[in-house]
C-alpha cells in the first residue's frame, strides 16, 4: 500500500481535532467569549491558541496546496515551500470563525487529493527555512511532497500540544474535554496503549 493515504488521513485527522476544539470553545463560552479566548495570550506559553493555529496552519496549508498543485498540474513537477514567509498578527490569529473556515478549506484540499496519485509523494520540492536569526537568509533543502506532508503533520502536533496547555491553563478547559489524543504524538499514543 502507498503512503499518500496515511499522509492525507493524518493531516485531515489533525484538522478535525482543531475544529473540534474550536467548536468546544464556542459551545462552552459562546461565540463572542470563545473568540476572545482564541486570541488571549497564555502567560505560561507566551502565545494564544490563535497564534499557534495560524502558524501551524501556514505549514499544513502550504504542503497541502503544493501536493494538490503537483497532482493537477501538467507542468514539470516540483515546487518551493517557503515556510518562514508568513503573515503574523493578522486576523487568522484573532478571528476564530475565519480560522475555522481556513481549517475546513484546507481539509477540503486534503479530501480532494486522489489516493491513487501516489507519484505525488515522491515529487521533488525545495523546502526553505530560516535556520538562524543571525543572517536572515533562507536555507533551501531538497525534499519531497510526501516528506513535507509528514513534516506538516508532525509540526502541527507540536503546536497542538502547546494549544492544549493554553486550553487547560488559560481557558480552564479540562484535558478530558479535548479531542482524544489532542497534541499527542502517534508514537506516544502507541506507547501508552502498549503499556496497558
Amino acid at each position: 500500500a502507498g503512503v499518500l493515504q496515511p499522509l492525507i488521513r493524518s493531516n485531515a485527522a489533525l484538522l478535525t481535532q482543531k475544529i473540534a476544539l474550536l467548536d468546544l470553545m464556542v459551545a462552552r463560552y459562546g461565540r463572542r467569549e470563545a473568540s476572545d479566548k482564541f486570541a488571549t495570550v497564555c502567560p505560561l506559553v507566551g502565545a494564544s491558541i490563535g497564534q499557534h493555529y495560524r502558524h501551524s496552519m501556514d505549514h499544513v496549508e502550504l504542503a497541502a496546496l503544493v501536493a494538490s498543485s503537483a497532482e493537477h498540474d501538467a507542468s514539470p513537477p516540483g515546487g518551493e515551500l517557503h515556510y518562514d514567509l508568513r503573515v503574523r498578527g493578522g486576523t487568522l490569529e484573532k478571528d476564530l470563525e475565519l480560522s475555522r473556515k481556513r481549517i475546513v478549506d484546507v481539509a477540503d484540499v486534503f479530501h480532494s487529493l486522489r489516493t491513487e496519485s501516489e507519484n505525488v509523494v515522491t515529487t521533488p520540492v525545495n523546502a526553505y527555512f530560516n535556520l538562524s536569526a543571525d543572517s536572515g537568509n533562507e536555507i533551501g533543502l531538497t525534499s519531497t511532497i510526501g516528506r513535507e506532508l509528514g513534516f506538516a503533520a508532525h509540526h502541527a502536533i507540536h503546536h497542538m500540544s502547546m494549544v492544549k496547555v493554553i486550553a487547560v491553563q488559560t481557558l480552564g478547559l479540562d484535558e478530558g474535554e479535548l479531542p482524544h489524543g489532542f497534541g499527542r504524538a502517534p508514537s506516544t499514543l502507541i506507547f501508552d496503549r502498549n503499556k496497558e
